[in-house]
């Protein structure tokens, strides 16, 4: 797993730069057609993007073929890896492969899933540390969004929970229990089950809107606690929920940090109205 990772990032290297390692003299990079070396052709490198590489010759470095197969004939030297994405390599008699052949395909990749989903708690962790940084930059990206263009709601709610914040929690705690009973009641009827998905966007909008107030609260308190002038909104927002993503991962109290930072953000937002009620001190 960890050389497929490799494997991908050094493919999005070669997608950035692809254009300027076609300019190169003593590397070969097409984009769209098959890429040959000849027998007694010697090139540094051998990069077909939607094409196929087949090699007689000698390639220095590495022979990739994003999208097809390397192809390596009887006289193929190659001095690094032979990396075929979406592709197979194919091998002939004779021919010299220095470095590691690497396949990535449908048949790699399901295999290489269902083994991280078969093994153990150290597949599992796997797993879930990727889900945990893919929820995290989405929750920053959507968080700064938000910050960026609704300032003042968010900074009324972080003051709300400054000066109130056990009763922030008492709302928020209230909230999370009532929502289910909430969702049974409005079952009951025609009209409610159509509410029951609104009553579920609110609730979640509400907890990330509060959750995004307690970060800011968090990245202004770490900056002071350093003896840094206070940051700006985006700044202190994004280095908080940088600090909570971290708090997160401690054992036994990362959880219980990340629910008390969502029922005090969320009762934050129901005391000050979405933000749009400022709390006397």
């Amino acid at each position: 797993m960890k050389k497929t990772i490799l494997v991908l990032l050094w493919t999005g290297l070669i997608l950035w730069f692809a254009a300027p390692a076609a300019a190169g003299p003593s590397s070969v990079t097409k984009i769209g057609s098959d890429v040959t070396v000849a027998e007694g052709v010697t090139v540094q490198s051998a990069t077909a993007i939607g094409g196929q590489v087949t090699i007689d010759g000698t390639v220095r470095g590495d022979a990739v073929a994003i999208g097809g197969s390397v192809v390596l004939g009887s006289t193929a030297i190659v001095g690094g890896n032979c990396i075929a994405v979406g592709g197979v390599v194919v091998r002939g008699r004779g021919a010299e492969v220095r470095g590691d052949l690497i396949e990535i395909n449908s048949s790699r990749l399901s295999t290489a899933v269902s083994t991280v989903l078969t093994e153990d708690w150290e597949g599992w962790s796997w797993v879930f540390a990727v889900l945990s940084l893919f929820i995290f930059l989405m929750i920053v990206t959507i968080a700064l969004i938000s910050v960026a263009l609704m300032p003042k709601p968010f900074e009324v709610i972080a003051a709300g929970i400054r000066v109130h914040v056990f009763r922030a929690f008492l709302w928020g705690l209230l909230a999370m229990i009532l929502v289910v009973p909430l969702m049974v009641l409005l079952a009951v009827s025609v009209v409610g089950i159509v509410l029951i998905p609104l009553e579920v966007v609110l609730v979640v909008c509400a907890a990330l809107m509060g959750f995004v107030a307690v970060a800011r609260l968090v990245g202004r308190s770490a900056f002071l606690m350093i003896k840094k002038p206070e940051p700006r909104l985006l700044r202190a927002t994004f280095w908080g929920l940088l600090i909570l993503w971290m708090l997160g991962w401690l054992p036994y109290f990362g959880p219980i940090i990340k629910v008390l930072a969502t029922l005090i953000g969320l009762g934050g937002v129901i005391v000050t109205r979405f933000g749009t009620h400022r709390l006397d001190p």
